[in-house]
């Protein structure tokens, strides 16, 4: 394990990234990273729809401000946007100045279709130093507790049922989508059929929150 990696694990152990929610509700939070793209995101709100399910839609700059129309759809069927940064890359390996710029310029994107709450960094690991950052623009840095690891992280045939095994009240759910990750539609379909016959539904990370 790299230096900076190293470095990056320390804020996460401290519990300054939320990894799950405490809750007593039958839900949990479905999230997915590095939209939007026109190759996955409208199957994906589809398959989102005829669930009744909502998710928190971590988008990558870059790919929110040439897709606006898909970050419009994403809020107006009811989900919320969270702020992955502005292009697909390890955030533990910026600069700070070069975070910040990367989290800002991704977030005047993003709060032109509403607002954003949360983050991820790239890769998954902060720093004490990007934290900072981030809890400066009132922004709470969130991981997960259940995350797809095949199909690029957009899971294979065999991911819903792995997933569904270890997905509980409280969990954060992790999932990626564009190019490449054509198969998580899919994913999430199976997933939330086979959550929804243990009783959990399915919500956009602020809506677990506020319940716990």
């Amino acid at each position: 394990m790299d230096a900076p990696l190293l470095a990056a694990l320390g804020p996460v152990l401290r519990g300054r990234a939320l990894v799950a929610v405490p809750t007593r509700a039958p839900r949990f939070a479905l999230t997915v990273d590095d939209g939007p793209d026109p190759a996955t995101t409208p199957a994906l709100l589809d398959v989102l729809a005829r669930h009744g399910a909502h998710a928190t839609f971590f988008c990558l700059g870059e790919r929110a401000a040439a897709h606006p129309d898909l970050v419009a759809r994403i809020a107006a069927e009811g989900h919320e946007l969270g702020n992955h940064t502005w292009r697909d890359e390890p955030s533990y390996r910026l600069p700070v100045s070069a975070f910040a710029t990367s989290l800002v310029d991704t977030q005047r994107v993003l709060e032109a279709h509403g607002p954003v709450r949360w983050f991820r960094p790239g890769s998954g690991w902060p720093t004490a130093a990007h934290l900072a950052v981030a809890e400066a623009a009132g922004l709470r840095c969130v991981l997960g507790s259940a995350v797809a690891v095949t199909g690029s992280g957009a899971g294979s045939a065999g991911t819903p049922r792995a997933l569904g095994a270890v997905v509980h009240r409280g969990a954060v759910v992790v999932l990626h989508e564009g190019p490449g990750r054509e198969a998580v539609p899919a994913t999430v379909d199976a997933l939330l059929a086979r959550t929804a016959r243990r009783g959990l539904g399915a919500v956009a990370l602020t809506e677990l929150a506020g319940r716990s």
